[in-house]
């Protein structure tokens, strides 16, 4: 593997992981469900995790990365 690779992989884990927290810490704050504001704050985060986890998945696949009897991301398992 080379060098960009690895920055790669760890840089999209990082993003993937910084999303998911962000929506964590949406929830650790909300008070008020009943505002139409949450609802789009939400798909907005909800969103932004899943670009997060497809690049990350992308970063894994193009290092070659994959264990198909847990890797999820592989159609054909």
């Amino acid at each position: 593997m080379t060098d960009t690779t690895i920055i790669t992989l760890r840089q999209a884990a990082e993003v993937y992981s910084a999303a998911v927290r962000n929506t964590q810490r949406f929830f650790d704050t909300l008070e008020n469900t009943a505002d139409p504001s949450v609802l789009v704050e939400y798909a907005t985060l909800v969103e932004r995790e899943k670009e997060a986890a497809e690049a990350r998945l992308d970063a894994i696949e193009a290092a070659g990365i994959e264990v198909p009897s847990i890797d999820e991301s592989d159609p054909d398992n």
